[in-house]
Order: C-alpha cells, then sequence, then structure tokens
C-alpha cells in the first residue's frame, strides 16, 4: 500500500544518577571459644536508593547473590529489607556481595562484611568467660556523621528523607556477666545525582514550550514569528518547524527542533493543489525526566494546505505508527483513522524515534 504522508519525532528520557545506601552493612555475629558460630543468628539491613530526589523501584537479584558457604540470604521487597543468616557450618568472617536491581534494568552490587566473636574461655583458675546473653539493634536517624543521636531508637530501620541526615545503628550486646558494651555504625543518606550529560546536579524542568513555523530550508531554522498551533505548509519547497522549548528550575533553558517537508505532489492530483502532509504533536512534549513519561501524539493531516478530519480523514486512508522501527502496540492507537498514539512510561528507553504513515 503506498504512503501518502508520513512524519517523525524523537521522545527523549532524561534519567538522573542512582545512590545506594545499605543501612547496616558490617556485623559481628557471637561465636563460641574457637570462633565458630554455635547457635544461628541472624541481622538485618535495609536498602536505600535514590534517583536524583525520587525513589527508584527496588529489587534484589537473589539468585545473584555470593555469600560464604553457611551463609543465607532472604529479601523482603515490603519494606526493601535483607536478612542475613549464619548457620552453625560458619566457622570464619566473609563477605556477602548483594545485586541491588534498581528500576527493572540498572544494577549495583553492595557488600555486606561480618565477622565472628570469640567467647572467653574458662581459665584454669579464673573465672568462666564472660557469654553473651543477647544482642538488640535499634536505628535512628542523626543531624551528624560522628555524634550519635540523642533522640529514641526504634526497633525497625529508618529512613532518612535529606541531605545532611544519617542513619545510626547502635548494636547492644549484652553479656551473662550482666555488662553491656555498644557499637555504633552510620550510613549518610544519598546526594542528588546529576540530571544527565547536559545537565547539572538537582536541575528540574519547569515547563515545555512548544512552537511551529514555515521556513524555506530543511537545515536552517526560520526566524519569523512562531505559533503555538502547527501551521500548514502550502507549497513544496516549504518546511514545518517544530521548536521545543525546555525551561529548567536553574533559570537555564534548552531548545531543539524538528522538521518536516511539505508533501510531494498526489498521483492524480493537478499542479500539486490536493497535496497531502503530516505533521505530529506532543501533547507534553518530547523530553521527560526520569521516565515520568505520560504524553498523546496526534498526527495532523493536511491536504491542499488545510487539515483534513472526521470522515474525511478516514476515506484518506489509515494511520499507522512505529517506535524506533517495530510496529506500535495495537492498545496505545486510537482516534478517527488510527491518528492518536499513547506514549507511557516503559515504552521510550532513553530515546525513540515515533514514526507516523497514511497509508
Amino acid at each position: 500500500m503506498a504512503v501518502k504522508a508520513a512524519d517523525q519525532m524523537t521522545v527523549v528520557d532524561l534519567t538522573d544518577g542512582y545512590s545506594v545506601n545499605l543501612t547496616n552493612d558490617s556485623f559481628t555475629f557471637a561465636g563460641d571459644k574457637d570462633g565458630k558460630i554455635a547457635v544461628e543468628q541472624n541481622t538485618t539491613t535495609v536498602i536505600q536508593a535514590l534517583r536524583g530526589d525520587e525513589e527508584p523501584t527496588v529489587s534484589v537479584n537473589t539468585s545473584g547473590i555470593t555469600k560464604p558457604s553457611g551463609v543465607n540470604v532472604s529479601y523482603a521487597s515490603a519494606t526493601k529489607t535483607l536478612t542475613i543468616t549464619v548457620t552453625t557450618s560458619v566457622t570464619a568472617g566473609g563477605v556477602v556481595t548483594i545485586p541491588i536491581v534498581l528500576d527493572g534494568d540498572v544494577t549495583v552490587n553492595k557488600t555486606f562484611s561480618f565477622a565472628i566473636a570469640k567467647t572467653g574461655a574458662t581459665g584454669e583458675t579464673g573465672a568462666a568467660g564472660r557469654g553473651i546473653s543477647s544482642t538488640t539493634i535499634a536505628y535512628q536517624v542523626g543531624t551528624s556523621a560522628t555524634t550519635p543521636p540523642t533522640g529514641t531508637w526504634s526497633n525497625s530501620p529508618v529512613a532518612t528523607t535529606a541531605e545532611g541526615q544519617y542513619l545510626w545503628t547502635r548494636t547492644t550486646i549484652a553479656y551473662t556477666s550482666g555488662s553491656n558494651t555498644i557499637s555504633y555504625s552510620v550510613s549518610a543518606h544519598g546526594s542528588k545525582g546529576d540530571q544527565g550529560q547536559q545537565g547539572t546536579a538537582g536541575r528540574g524542568i519547569s515547563s515545555t514550550t512548544i512552537a511551529y513555523q514555515v521556513g524555506t530550508s530543511a537545515t536552517t531554522a526560520p526566524t519569523g514569528t512562531w505559533s503555538n498551533t502547527p501551521v500548514a505548509t502550502t507549497a513544496q519547497g516549504q518546511y514545518l518547524w517544530t521548536r521545543t522549548t525546555i525551561s529548567y528550575t536553574s533559570g537555564s533553558n534548552s531548545v531543539s527542533y524538528s522538521v518536516s517537508a511539505h508533501g510531494t505532489k498526489g498521483d492524480t492530483g493537478a499542479k500539486g493543489d490536493d497535496a497531502i502532509t503530516m505533521a505530529l504533536t506532543s501533547s507534553a512534549g518530547t523530553i521527560f525526566k526520569n521516565s515520568d513519561i505520560a504524553t498523546v501524539i496526534t498526527a495532523h493531516v493536511y491536504k491542499a494546505g488545510a487539515e483534513v478530519t472526521g470522515s474525511a480523514l478516514s476515506a484518506l486512508g489509515t494511520i499507522s505508527w512505529s517506535i524506533d522501527g517495530t510496529a506500535a502496540p495495537s492498545s496505545k492507537i486510537s482516534g478517527t483513522a488510527n491518528n492518536t498514539l499513547t506514549i507511557s512510561a516503559g515504552d521510550v528507553s532513553n530515546k525513540a524515534v515515533i514514526m507516523a504513515q497514511l497509508n
């Protein structure tokens, strides 16, 4: 079937960098006098992840975890909590490597190290060695990386919410002698990632403006007045230019262009009077942040310089859509003669070329 008109546009996804922390990345288990695990024990650590100032989806590739023999690792996705268990077959400390998957396709490997504390042996003339009766772990958010916070400690991990905050983990070991020892570990709230290759750290998008103008060059943008609505070309040698202006919260702007040529003369038309052209518009622009993509792309069809709609459009033919050369799912296509395409998160990875053809 002959192609009567076509146009394309590029949709870009600007993704922030990721930062990942474990609230507890090391632990000391109680051992016997020989440094072996006498009773099965466990500890927990919580995954904290940020992409810029947003939280990505988090999962763990449990089959890819590397760990010493006798160590078991489980993951609770609802709380993003990892439980590390050492069995009685463990005789020495070691390292557990955990592959953390962000947004379904970015893997960051984090390590958790553990050691075994020996229980004091009973001397021939000395008192019985001091054993460990219990281990208690508590959590609290503080504002210092060196001085523990003085507020209320929680029995479950607490999330930091901003830079400058630190998650403190307090481990209290109670001995059979009645005395205690307290140790701390601390992790910082993840810093905001860079906006992207052309962005600066923390720079967000405040608005996107699309304007249109007809020019006579396919390579040099026109210098006349831009229109907020699509403008029809009227003759061969004219080009419809689309200008996308992105305003950032930092006060700077970036401008990009797309261009489409006036359609060629129809097969049976006289002197190009019935030339058919097409222009694509996006309801929410063409550049999005962190896969937050939600827009409707509309194919506007023009015949003899006037836009064709309704039954007249259906009479011309049907519009087919493709994303990076692959036919778009039918569930995404709607409108008269299939003239609209809905683009959602997941349809674009970094960048995609959207093509429409009137057949």
